[in-house]
């Protein structure tokens, strides 16, 4: 294991490697755009050589209109391609889907372990509506996507299950087969109904990806690794309810916390991990980037014979005997259970809204909302990142314009629902319906927060004996 760098030592590893993506990553963390670094290096460049080269510029014109024959059908073939795409989703999402807003009405007793509602999202994994290439390319259709969100009202806290009209009953369905004494009741968009005034309203907008395990987070392996769950804290052995320690609790007990004044919403996006691509289409990469990572873990983790070779990883791996340390176990038994459940693309995003007089660092605990479910050494957690957090320098914006730029950006995303497809393509992780049924379920009685609403009564059929 190597030891940890100062900033000094950082510096200089940075400034030797060469690497443009570690330079302009070094940059970036300085609150300097990457695209503002590489466009002021590249204009030096163009000017270094015009004093350089004679007629630089008639050079450069002229080679590029003389190879335009070349280079010029394939941009415009690319360029229409993305543009009909994008046009063709947009037309379908706004003329084709019907979205509906159900209110999820919780009862007084639930004693269900989040497993019902894993159980539940088992339906919710499908890749309808992509079947051949005429749905996908001609008419823009998309799989069904959905959202789970809770919003919290100034501090009444309220579930809410986002659909495609189309399968409204299919949803339904699902949800009562394993909480019959919970209500959906369809309501209006409580997201259209705020208006952001920037001279009454400051917000905090922010993404969660997962991150950890020393894993850069753009880098796909980061979804191999799920974060605490549900069945990693006993919640799956149904103890008594007094003993049940949910992390959910932790999160709704903030949201139920906060001023009369302020409002507080939390969006999580799922869609089946199901085939990609338009013409050229492929089975998602994730049980390969698990079975991977699995054997990395178990090569790294076995004791070698003596006088074999070092670059016969199938041998190596054949012939060792396995002396995995807690650590090492813990993290294929996770691994390889979840890869037994159904993968979700999944995308995360929250916000907090305040009266500017009000608002102050209640954001911060927003950002670290998900800590209760990290496991960031051994496995992940969700880390927060996008829209307002890359803010940390004041050269970063002048009199809040950019600030109140983003904040309406965020706003039409999150009022679209909009994160895998058009106009708001979106950075998003993969999680198996266990991780999902972890961060959302009806919450049981043991978690005693003040802010959830609670249906008085339960539902219960009429006596089977009664006179008709």
């Amino acid at each position: 294991m190597a030891m940890p760098k100062s900033e000094i030592q950082e510096f200089w590893h940075v400034l030797t490697s060469f690497d443009w993506e570690t330079w302009t990553d070094w940059v970036f963390d300085w609150g300097i755009s990457r695209g503002a670094f590489l466009g002021l290096i590249y204009v030096a460049l163009l000017a270094v050589l015009s004093i350089q080269i004679p007629n630089f510029w008639l050079f450069a014109l002229t080679w590029i209109a003389g190879t335009a024959p070349v280079w010029l059908p394939v941009a415009m073939i690319i360029t229409a391609y993305r543009v009909w795409i994008w046009y063709a989703r947009s037309h379908y999402l706004a003329s084709k889907v019907d979205p509906v807003l159900l209110e999820m009405k919780i009862p007084r007793e639930i004693t269900k372990s989040p497993r019902a509602m894993e159980t539940a999202l088992t339906a919710f994994w499908m890749g309808s509506h992509e079947t051949t290439f005429i749905h996908r390319f001609v008419k823009g259709q998309v799989r069904p996507f959905y959202s789970f969100e809770i919003a919290s009202f100034g501090g009444e806290l309220h579930f809410y299950v986002w659909v495609f009209k189309a399968y409204q009953k299919s949803v339904e369905s699902n949800l009562y087969s394993q909480y019959p004494d919970i209500e959906l009741v369809e309501v209006e968009d409580y997201s259209q109904k705020f208006v952001f005034d920037e001279d009454k309203y400051t917000c905090y907008c922010t993404d969660w990806r997962l991150e950890g395990s020393g894993i850069d987070p753009r880098d796909p392996r980061i979804n191999a690794y799920p974060f605490k769950t549900y069945i990693d804290l006993e919640l799956d052995k149904d103890p008594k309810e007094e003993l049940k320690v949910d992390p959910l609790a932790t999160v709704l007990e903030f949201m139920a916390s906060i001023k009369p004044t302020e409002q507080m919403w939390i969006q999580i996006i799922f869609t089946a991990a199901y085939r990609t691509g338009v013409i050229n289409r492929r089975d998602t990469a994730w049980k390969h980037l698990v079975e991977t990572e699995v054997q990395k873990i178990r090569l790294e983790s076995a004791v070698l014979p003596e006088k074999l070779p070092e670059d016969i990883s199938e041998r190596r791996l054949a012939q060792a005997r396995p002396r995995a340390t807690w650590k090492q176990t813990e993290q294929v038994q996770t691994m390889e259970r979840n890869l037994a459940k159904h993968p979700f693309d999944v995308g995360v995003r929250g916000i907090i809204i305040a009266p500017t007089e009000d608002f102050d660092r209640t954001f911060w605990s927003l950002r670290w909302i998900w800590r209760p479910f990290a496991n960031p050494q051994y496995m992940t957690q969700l880390r927060p990142r996008r829209w307002h957090n890359p803010f940390d320098y004041p050269w970063q914006d002048f009199h809040d314009i950019r600030w109140n730029l983003v904040t309406r950006r965020f706003l039409d995303a999150y009022r679209r629902r909009a994160f895998f497809y058009t106009p708001w393509e979106t950075p998003y992780n993969i999680m198996t319906s266990e991780m999902l049924a972890t961060i959302f379920h009806p919450p049981s009685r043991t978690i005693a927060t003040p802010g959830i609403t609670r249906i008085p009564a339960t539902k219960a059929e009429p006596p089977a004996n009664l006179p008709r």
